[in-house]
């Protein structure tokens, strides 16, 4: 299966796992492999204590039952990944492992007014509601920031789309650095380039990436070329994305590279329909018409045709103008 991680099988040690706010110049995997190694053979009810962002953390195992995980559980407004792109195909790493033998890490989570806010394991949680199972989650006294370390943490090891950190991004430009692209690059340590495309991609409408069967296949580059191929022509977007999408609804599965061509590819269908448009066609020496458009220009020479000819194109004028509606 496509995606599938490798989870370590590890035994619980003794030894602390700090979860600190994830540096860029560190990978994230070792530090979650440590994670699922102390939490992974846990019970329900079973407590640990984990330092987050230097301050120990109590946590007590929960499962929540899979038909109920929806309403007594919600993803913390923090985490950046996009609830609504967590579909079937976008989960086929984790589906089969919860069919087989259930959740097999834990997720991260508080208790706020009697639901359980998941700061790291929304995917995981959309999985138990589609499966029906047991949603394990570990429960602790956690504040806002160190919510965003555990949010953040899952998301270094299983990375969100361009289209999800383009989202971010837009809204830290616009609410943290006042639209300094480049202060806005230095606080998350990658290029401007990098930045801006990640924001072209968000601004793609979300039904354009929920073509693909996971958000992560449009890459920030491929996201900006085609936001940048449709700009102006949005109405015409959005009837290529309904089509593909009832091709989606009759069972039709498309890969990545082949969405973006099935759009492009119109695209150019339908510019090459324009060009064809703008053509001159002459009928005879002296009546020629311009097609441009919307728009057909006739050339007449008097010179050159019949009198008649003349006065029945100018009858119908006319009569288009004794009938046009007041």
């Amino acid at each position: 299966m496509k995606r599938a991680p490798v989870i370590p099988k590890h035994s619980v040690k003794n030894t602390p796992a700090e979860i600190e706010q994830p540096a860029s110049v560190a990978p994230a995997a070792p530090m979650v492999d440590s994670l699922i190694a102390r939490v992974g053979a846990m019970a329900r009810g079973n407590s640990i204590l984990l330092p987050v962002c230097g301050r120990e953390v109590k946590f007590t195992l929960e499962a929540i039952p899979g038909d109920t995980a929806e309403t007594a559980s919600r993803v913390w407004s923090g985490n950046e990944r996009d609830q609504e792109l967590l579909t079937e195909d976008a989960l086929d790493d984790l589906i089969p492992s919860f069919l087989l033998s259930g959740q097999q890490t834990p997720a991260f989570g508080r208790r706020v007014s009697g639901v359980i806010e998941v700061a790291d394991g929304s995917r995981r949680r959309k999985a138990a509601i589609l499966t029906s199972s047991d949603y394990r989650i570990l429960v602790g006294d956690l504040d806002d920031e160190q919510m965003m370390a555990l949010s953040r943490l899952g998301n270094d090891y299983r990375p969100t789309s361009a289209y999800e950190r383009g989202k971010r991004y837009a809204y830290r430009l616009e609410n943290e650095f006042g639209g300094n692209v480049s202060a806005l690059a230095d606080a998350e340590n990658i290029s401007r380039k990098i930045i801006t495309r990640c924001i072209n991609t968000a601004r793609l409408p979300k039904p354009v990436v929920a073509l693909f069967l996971h958000p992560g296949e449009l890459s920030a580059r491929a996201g900006e070329a085609l936001y940048k191929a449709f700009t102006g022509k949005e109405d015409l977007l959005q009837e290529l994305t309904d089509q593909l999408h009832e091709q989606k609804k009759a069972g039709v599965i498309f890969e990545g590279d082949e969405v973006i061509g099935l759009l492009t590819g119109k695209l150019k269908e339908s510019s090459s329909a324009k060009v064809n448009l703008s053509t001159r066609h002459q009928f005879v020496p002296g009546a020629s018409v311009l097609y441009k458009g919307d728009k057909v220009i006739f050339n007449l020479d008097k010179t050159r045709l019949p009198a008649e000819c003349i006065e029945k194109i100018e009858g119908i004028l006319w009569e288009l103008q004794q009938n046009k509606p007041l």
